[in-house]
């Protein structure tokens, strides 16, 4: 009897740390965005927002455009497309002449918010210019944002890490009682 409660406890574990690993790790990339930058073009306002906490971080990071006209009605009716690229002022001392730059289309969600994910390959000044086609007329807004390195998801890690733990555990009681 003691047994079959040390494995369902320990099978308990396991399952919790890798569900909660999972969960957490995909209510990361939920859409509820911040407060971005806002820049006016013509008659058009575009605030650009990155990510839940607008920190820009090399690899995939959710984007949205939300525009307004100068009456501050929303704009739904759009083509948005953005495109980035390394600054060519900046002092990263890389050569990016021979990169292109990266291009995505955002699709309109609502209120006229245009979504998207965009993978930035390297840190440093990027300059991001939203196409916008509005009845007929494109529209180029710029934006810059500051890419850092997006590094390791400690908390992924350190539930695979659990997991691994409570299986080496689990042989090691296991091997104890079978002597």
């Amino acid at each position: 009897m003691k047994k079959k409660t040390i494995r369902g406890a320990i099978l308990s574990l396991i399952l919790t740390l890798g569900l909660s690993t999972a969960a957490f790790a995909d209510g990361m990339g939920n859409m509820d965005m911040g407060k971005g930058t806002e820049k006016s073009v013509n008659g058009i306002n575009a605030e650009l927002t990155f990510n839940k906490d607008n920190k820009v971080k090399t690899g995939d990071n959710d984007v949205m455009i939300t525009l307004h006209d100068d009456k501050d009605k929303e704009i739904e009716n759009a083509d948005v497309k953005i495109s980035a690229e390394m600054d060519k002022n900046s002092d990263m001392g890389m050569d990016m002449n021979g990169k292109k730059p990266i291009e995505v289309s955002l699709e309109n969600s609502k209120d006229g918010q245009y979504m998207g994910k965009i993978n930035f390959t390297d840190k440093g000044k990027w300059v991001i210019t939203a196409n916008i086609m509005v009845n007929g007329e494109q529209k180029d807004v710029q934006f810059d944002a500051d890419v850092v390195s997006s590094g390791p998801n400690w908390v992924v890690i350190g539930g695979f890490v659990g997991i691994v733990a409570v299986i080496i555990i689990v042989a090691a009681v296991k091997k104890k009682s079978s002597k």
